[in-house]
């Protein structure tokens, strides 16, 4: 699916100093939301980790359901120390980040009464009393996260998709058992083993992995003068350090420092997809859905984003659209 779908990304802290922005997601979704009909607002990604407490994210995102049915979705990963660091938490390990990722996972589907929790070993794991036999109340005892008899008295009106980003081995296949769909930066060259761990994991726990959606979100940046093209680009190469969700790096100005000193130029270029005529995404994007992606979110960093958008819309939608109705 290539529609007009927005992915948002969740920050306090952008990943770049200069040209950085820090809008608060949630608020924006409920603006933009309400200026639109048909677009579709999906968080890419809520980190659950620490400054969110999964229940206040279950409540934010059941009462933007409320507003706009069917046009609201989640995506939750394991954060960045830009953003956790920056409010006084420690940066923790990668395996505990996970672990309290899966942990809200739960607490989420439970507030939302979505379906029956899995652990990452696929049994169910420390959740009291099903919605349905105590009047929507839950509690939940877990290692890092606890819910007294908490309740939802606005629940969501549809089924919420909740994704999860990973790209890790024990975060993919907790995407695959515990969520509907997987977000990765995955590129149609090497998906292959990023698919067979999420889907397995999501067969072992009586899940359909046909009927799980596989989100790609490539980085695009269009002008008809290639070098402007590419100098708008240098805003994601803090994106393409190595290990940089695991670094415990908080100031967008050490982050900048960082990636100057270590992507060049050509690393940059290889992560970004640098066009000058847009009828040339058309390729590009066919071949993440012949690998198997689902849907593709199309995360432009054009220095002229009303342009890329008019033109996207007039020249690209249409050629998958009618791909889609034959």
């Amino acid at each position: 699916m290539l529609d007009l779908i927005k992915l948002l990304q969740v920050i306090i802290h952008p990943w770049s100093h200069n040209g950085g922005f820090g809008n608060f997601t949630w608020v924006w979704i409920a603006a933009a939301a309400e200026r639109t009909k048909n677009m579709k607002f999906i968080t890419g990604v809520t980190a659950a980790i620490y400054r969110y407490n999964p229940a206040i994210i279950a409540q934010a995102f059941a009462s933007l359901d409320v507003l706009y049915p069917r046009r609201i979705g989640l995506g939750i990963g394991t954060g960045e120390a830009m953003n956790e660091v920056s409010v006084g938490f420690d940066w923790p390990s990668a395996d505990t980040r996970l672990e309290r990722t899966t942990e809200s996972i739960q607490i989420i589907k439970k507030l939302w009464n979505k379906g029956s929790v899995s652990g990452d070993n696929g049994k169910e794991t420390r959740l009291s009393n099903n919605n349905n036999n105590n009047n929507g109340f839950v509690n939940f005892n877990g290692q890092y996260f606890k819910l007294k008899n908490a309740k939802l008295y606005t629940p969501p009106s549809t089924n919420i998709p909740l994704y999860m980003a990973a790209s890790g081995k024990e975060a993919i296949q907790t995407a695959g058992k515990l969520t509907d769909g997987l977000i990765t930066t995955s590129k149609p060259n090497n998906c292959n083993e990023v698919f067979d761990l999420f889907n397995k994991a999501a067969k072992e726990v009586g899940k359909d992995p046909n009927i799980l959606e596989k989100i790609a979100k490539p980085k695009i940046s269009y002008s008809e003068d290639y070098d402007k093209a590419f100098k708008s680009c240098e805003f994601w190469r803090t994106s393409q350090i190595d290990d940089a969700f695991d670094r415990d790096i908080n100031d967008p100005r050490i982050l900048e420092k960082t990636a100057k000193e270590e992507v060049s130029d050509d690393d940059l270029r290889k992560s970004i997809l640098i066009i000058t005529s847009i009828e040339d995404l058309i390729k590009p994007i066919e071949e993440y859905f012949n690998a198997g992606f689902t849907q593709v979110y199309t995360h432009s960093t054009s220095p002229n984003e009303i342009e890329f958008i008019k033109k996207f819309a007039n020249k690209v939608l249409p050629y998958f659209e009618e791909k889609r109705n034959e």
